[in-house]
This record gives structure tokens, C-alpha cells and sequence, in this order.
């Protein structure tokens, strides 16, 4: 799930596409683990615990796209970052090759747009792991 902690880099096309190459092939060694029975989960679960990183990376995109499309302006992640007294500060998320250049003057745009894709790809692949557990187990 680092992934979703770095969506600032997603925004660059070539490196969207390396890390769904990798992503990719992450998900086809869950494929010959279920192949081979080096599989000690209980039915499809390898796969969906492989392929994680796969589905995040397809929601993270789909996630900016729309949001970029609903409402017109980039979204990009913040973050608290805690003082000594105890209040926080809000910051603007860096990836790790691509520096943010957002603005924080959306602040509440920023902090719904951080939530919505750091919650959504949990949401989602843990319902898949349920849906998997009930119909195969």
C-alpha cells in the first residue's frame, strides 16, 4: 500500500507505467503460486493479496482522472505534520521522484481529495477479499 503514499508520482506517465509493469508482475507470481499449490490461503485469496498493488495503482489513476474531471483542478495529498506543542501544520505531499506543486489555498479540497484516495483502495480490495473468502472458501 506504499503506493497510495506516493501518488504524486503516478502523475508522471512513465513512471505510472514502470510501477504498473512491477505492479503487474507482482500479481503473475501470484498466478504460479496458484498454479503450483504453493498456496497455503484458502482459494483465490494469493491472488487478490498479489494483484493488491495492481488494483491500487488502476484505482489511485482512476481516482485523480475523475477527480481532475469533476472539479476541474489537480488534486494533490496533504499531510499533518506535528509541532512540540501539539498542533499541527498542514504540508503538501512530495512522491518520491516528483516534487507537489500545489497550492494551499484548497486546503479542504486537498484533505477531502487525500482521504477519498487513501481510503478508497483499502475499501475496495478488502470487500474483493471478503467477496473472494465467501465464494471460494
Amino acid at each position: 500500500m506504499p503506493i497510495i503514499i506516493l501518488t504524486e508520482d503516478l502523475k508522471d506517465k512513465n513512471r505510472y507505467k514502470k510501477y504498473l509493469k512491477i505492479s503487474f508482475i507482482i500479481g503473475l507470481i501470484g498466478i504460479v503460486m496458484l498454479l503450483t499449490d504453493w498456496n497455503y490461503l484458502c482459494g483465490y485469496q494469493c491472488l487478490v493479496y498479489t494483484f493488491s498493488p495492481f488494483i491500487t495503482l488502476l484505482i489511485c489513476k482512476a481516482i485523480m482522472i475523475v477527480s481532475k474531471k469533476i472539479t476541474k483542478k489537480e488534486g494533490f495529498q496533504i499531510y499533518s505534520k506535528r509541532q512540540i506543542i501539539g498542533s499541527s501544520k498542514i504540508e503538501l505531499s512530495d512522491g518520491i521522484y516528483q516534487e507537489n506543486k500545489g497550492d494551499l489555498k484548497h486546503e479542504s479540497y486537498y484533505s477531502w481529495y487525500t482521504s477519498f484516495i487513501s481510503a478508497t483502495p483499502v475499501i475496495l480490495l478488502f470487500l474483493l477479499l471478503i467477496i473472494v473468502k465467501e465464494n471460494t472458501c
